[in-house]
């Protein structure tokens, strides 16, 4: 039997978020394959046309769209929105199993927050004066400490996809909504027969 090709679809609420989620998620399906020694080819998540935060018809559309031709479609929400992620597995029952909610608590810049030594890199000319607390999770204002650590630059969303690409993995294993969303997409991977 020849290789399968493995196809996701990322929605999220803005580009910032896209900018630290894409090479995140591609990192992420390369280690769930090396963990399964699984024989499949994938070439990278692609986004969607639409934010999640748009009206809720053209989601829906979107989402209707995406599930004719990925394997497994990301739906980012921040927490306080979980609810639009389950209200999109209701519409599709059908192909609920390959709709993976991406839902960090607050935001998503607290996964930014993970790994201390991410941040140093990508901000390197920063004092280490600021300090980053273990249960990133718990941080009233991840924006604001995630700003705070790269410097309290305006630009700061210039560095997402640089964290994106060296934020340890291991290091966000230890973030319970980071733990939740592996494991969801690794249900969904072996669900389709992936791993």
């Amino acid at each position: 039997m020849g290789r399968r090709y493995l196809s996701l679809a990322l929605l999220t609420e803005g580009a910032s978020d896209q900018w630290f989620l894409v090479p995140l998620i591609d990192r992420q399906i390369t280690e769930l394959a090396l963990e399964a020694s699984a024989g499949f080819d994938y070439s990278g998540v692609d986004v969607g046309e639409c934010f999640t935060v748009a009206h809720r018809d053209l989601v829906v559309r979107q989402v209707t769209d995406l599930l004719c031709y990925y394997d497994i479609v990301m739906i980012h929400h921040d927490h306080n929105e979980r609810s639009k992620v389950d209200a999109l597995r209701d519409r599709f029952p059908d192909d609920a199993h390959r709709i993976v909610a991406l839902v960090p608590v607050r935001e998503t810049e607290a996964w930014m927050l993970a790994d201390p030594a991410a941040l140093k890199e990508a901000a390197p000319t920063r004092d280490a004066a600021w300090e980053v607390s273990h249960d990133v999770e718990k941080a009233a204002d991840p924006k604001a400490v995630l700003k705070a650590a790269l410097g309290g630059r305006r630009d700061a969303e210039r560095d997402f996809g640089r964290l994106g690409q060296t934020v340890a993995l291991d290091a966000l294993c230890k973030v319970p909504a980071y733990r939740a969303w592996t494991a969801e997409l690794r249900r969904a991977m072996e669900g389709l027969r992936f791993l």
